[in-house]
């Protein structure tokens, strides 16, 4: 009895580690094919800020031949280090890395000491602007992706999560990634606080992003619009809730030159807090919106 139950855990432990390396496998697999599939460019650009804390630098690139028009945008690196030796007016070339979900760039070198004209930083005037954390956000007005109106009131009541995307957007961990995590965030927060919780992707192109457009773009991500809603409207009316949350955007040789963020809303209308960046992840939104629900905290921006 005792050898037969001996020869049984033996099976198991021989079929659990033959499952492990299968898994190991595919996820090397995956890994290898992704990696095999990346692109990676060489680029030249002027450094306009950098943001060591959340790994990213802003750029004035120039044009990526066969990818993208020259502009200014944040780039990802994988490590602190890369920055220690740069400052706002270097000259640098790059390379770009771009995969199917992710993208970053390394290989950082200054290619001159000619700094760019010197001027006022705009990044701390939109800080200074913006709404701060505990302030009511001002009411603002929107179409939805059914050319009905939306204001910011209709969802007093509710925690609002808000973030900022346009269609177009070619890199896979800015918009593409925002709209990827309201997805999970959409099934997550909609099972643990039905009715509770309103999410809001609000377009930045909105000539190109008219609600048809919206509508079809959401259908990728399977909103369900009773409590995922894209949202657009004039130039004015987009810009002006731009920057009430402190919003870089600007048209740039037919795409758009932004920086991201996104908000958390009390039901009360005040600002909870305020991600700048693409490192969220919808667990921590997960967590600050429970919070929020029971009224425990609100948190500084970051």
């Amino acid at each position: 009895m005792k050898t037969r139950l001996v020869l049984l855990s033996l099976v198991a432990v021989t079929v659990s580690a033959a499952i492990s390396l299968v898994l190991l496998s595919q996820s090397q697999g995956r890994s290898s094919e992704s990696a095999a599939n990346a692109q990676h460019f060489e680029v030249r650009g002027v450094v306009r800020s950098l943001d060591p804390g959340n790994l990213s630098i802003r750029i004035a690139h120039d044009e990526i031949p066969g990818y993208m028009p020259a502009m200014t945008m944040p780039f990802n690196v994988r490590s602190a280090e890369l920055l220690s030796n740069l400052q706002p007016g270097d000259h640098v070339q790059f390379e770009l890395t771009v995969t199917e979900d992710d993208s970053w760039i390394s290989r950082i070198t200054r290619v001159s000491e000619e700094q760019a004209a010197a001027g006022l930083n705009p990044d701390e005037d939109r800080e200074a602007d913006r709404v701060q954390t505990g302030e009511v956000v001002p009411e603002f007005t929107l179409l939805d992706q059914d050319g009905g109106t939306v204001r910011l009131s209709d969802y007093r009541g509710k925690a609002v999560v808000l973030t900022f995307i346009y269609t177009r957007c070619p890199i896979p961990n800015f918009c593409p990634l925002m709209s990827k995590n309201f997805a999970e965030l959409q099934g997550r927060l909609g099972r643990a606080f039905p009715g509770k919780v309103a999410l809001l992707s609000i377009s930045i192109d909105p000539q190109f992003d008219r609600p048809e457009i919206l509508k079809a773009y959401a259908a990728r991500y399977q909103a369900d619009h009773r409590m995922w809603t894209f949202a657009t409207g004039t130039e004015e009316q987009v810009n002006f809730v731009a920057g009430l949350f402190g919003l870089f955007h600007e048209p740039e040789n037919g795409l758009i030159s932004h920086d991201l963020r996104t908000a958390l809303i009390a039901p009360d209308g005040r600002l909870v807090h305020l991600w700048k960046s693409n490192a969220w992840t919808p667990y921590e939104v997960h967590r600050m919106v429970d919070e929020t629900l029971k009224a425990r905290t609100v948190v500084s921006a970051r």
